[in-house]
């Protein structure tokens, strides 16, 4: 299960008003942002982002699949996993659920290390590369 997996880093977010439209549910794009939101926490919480000086992480894919509306007012949780690991490239799962755990949406998503002075994709260094190893959760269902 999910919830239970260590090598998951989930995160909540509260739903807001302006995150609505006109047919009353929350807008697609928004679960891009929820999406986001658990891919920076991941980074940040469990990859040591602060210690990458240098680089930063660019996205070069994300799907989303849209399981089920969400509404205001709520509360979601985004669950983040790594499913592969590249020279310089992460390639992240993650899920949308409801407070009470009803999905939301599936996300897949594709994530580059670049160099700031280059522009260019830069390899991973050793630590982050055990760090991001120890969390690889390959090949498993959402």
């Amino acid at each position: 299960m999910l919830r239970a997996d260590p090598r998951v880093a989930w995160v909540e977010d509260v739903l807001r008003f302006g995150d609505t439209d006109m047919n009353g549910h929350v807008n697609n794009a928004v679960f891009a942002v929820l999406a986001e939101s658990g891919r920076v926490n991941l980074f940040r919480t469990q990859l040591g982002e602060d210690e990458r000086e240098g680089s930063y992480f660019v996205i070069a894919k994300l799907v989303i699949e849209f399981k089920a509306e969400l509404h205001y007012p709520g509360r979601v949780r985004t669950g983040t996993w790594i499913r592969h690991l590249g020279r310089t490239s992460l390639g992240l799962h993650q899920v949308i659920a409801t407070e009470d755990g009803r999905l939301a949406a599936i996300s897949e998503a594709v994530c580059v290390s670049m160099s700031h002075r280059t522009r260019r994709p830069e390899p991973f260094s050793e630590a982050v590369r055990t760090r991001a190893g120890a969390l690889l959760r390959p090949d498993e269902p959402a």
